[in-house]
C-alpha cells in the first residue's frame, strides 16, 4: 500500500485512515508513506506518523507522485510478487475499522480480469473512484507505469483511460462509449468500482454536510496558478501525445509510432516518450 502527503493540514485525515486500515486487518500489509513536498514541520510530523503505525517512509521532496506510484508497482509485481497494489490519498478514511478486510475480499474477485478496482462512497456523485485504488498485475502488463510527464500529476488519468480503453481492446471511434465514464461517475469496463458507505472522501462535495464543506479563504495567487498552469498545462503534451485535445484524439498509439504500445515499461517511465517537445513542469513545482 502507498500513500503520498503533500500539506501539513492532510496529517489528522492520514493519521484516522491508516488507524482505520492497519488496525484491524488480517492481511499483511506492506505500506509507504511518501512525502512529496518538504518542510521541515511536515517532514517531522509524518515520520512521527510512520513510526506510530510502523510503516516504511520516503521523504522525496521534489512532488513526483505519479513516479513513486511506479516505484510501489515495480516493486510489488515485479520485485515482491505481491498480489495488488492499494493506492490511497491521504485525505479518505473508512468510518468503521472492521470493514477493510471485506473491502480486499471483493476486489480480490476481480484481481485476475480488472486492471484496477476503485474504492469509493455510495453516493450517485462521487467522481474521485481513484481516490483509493487496488492496481492489479493484469493492469500492470497491459498498461505499465503511468506517465510522469504529466507532472506532477494533471492530465495523467485522461492518459490512463486512453490506454487503458484501447488495451481492452473497445472502439475508439465509439465516442459515447469512450466519453461516458470521464466523469468518473460511471466505471469503465476495465475496472470495478466497490462502493460503501463507510467511506468518506473529506472536503467533497457530496458529503451533504456543509460543516464538513465550510467556506475557506481563498488564495487567489494559489487559485489562478492551478487553474492556469497545473490544470491546463497537461494540454499541450496530451495534444503532441494523442495527435489532439480530449475527445478529439487522432493518434490510436502513442505519438503516432508503431515502437510504442499503450504500455510504459518501468525501464522507460524516467524518460518514457524522448521526441516528447512539449515543455514539462517537472522540478518546477516542489
Amino acid at each position: 500500500m502507498t500513500v503520498t502527503i503533500a500539506s501539513e493540514h492532510e496529517l489528522p485525515y492520514l493519521d484516522f485512515g491508516l488507524e482505520s486500515i492497519l488496525e484491524k486487518t488480517r492481511h499483511e500489509v506492506n505500506c509507504t508513506l511518501f512525502l512529496a513536498k518538504y518542510s521541515d514541520s511536515l517532514h517531522e510530523e509524518s515520520a512521527k506518523l510512520a513510526e506510530k503505525f510502523n510503516i516504511a517512509y520516503e521523504p522525496r521532496g521534489d512532488n513526483s507522485l505519479l513516479q513513486y506510484n511506479n516505484e510501489m508497482r515495480h516493486k510489488t509485481f515485479d520485485i515482491d510478487q505481491y498480489d495488488t497494489l492499494l493506492t490511497i490519498q491521504p485525505d479518505t478514511v473508512f468510518l468503521k475499522k472492521n470493514i477493510f478486510d471485506d473491502i480486499v475480499d471483493k476486489a480480490s474477485e476481480y484481481f485476475d480480469e480488472k486492471y484496477f478496482i476503485c474504492v469509493s462512497s455510495d453516493h450517485p456523485d462521487d467522481s474521485t473512484p481513484l481516490a483509493m485504488a487496488f492496481h492489479t498485475k493484469l493492469g500492470w502488463e497491459k498498461y505499465g507505469c503511468d506517465d510522469i510527464n504529466f507532472y506532477p500529476q494533471q492530465g495523467a488519468e485522461h492518459d490512463i483511460h486512453r490506454r487503458c480503453y484501447l488495451a481492452w481492446g473497445l472502439d475508439p471511434e465509439n465516442k459515447e462509449k469512450y466519453k461516458a465514464s470521464l466523469d468518473g461517475k460511471v466505471q469503465p469496463e476495465w475496472s470495478v468500482r466497490i462502493r460503501t458507505p463507510y467511506f468518506f472522501h473529506v472536503g467533497k462535495p457530496w458529503n451533504g454536510d456543509p460543516r464538513l464543506n465550510s467556506p475557506q479563504l481563498m488564495d487567489y495567487a494559489v487559485h489562478y496558478f492551478c487553474n492556469n498552469v497545473l490544470n491546463q498545462r497537461f494540454l499541450y503534451y496530451y495534444y503532441e501525445k494523442w495527435g489532439g485535445t480530449l475527445l478529439q484524439e487522432k493518434y490510436l498509439l502513442p505519438f503516432n509510432k508503431e515502437q510504442y504500445s499503450y504500455r510504459i515499461p518501468f525501464e522507460r517511465c524516467q524518460n518514457p516518450y524522448p521526441e516528447a517537445k512539449s515543455p514539462t513542469l517537472k522540478g518546477l513545482i516542489i
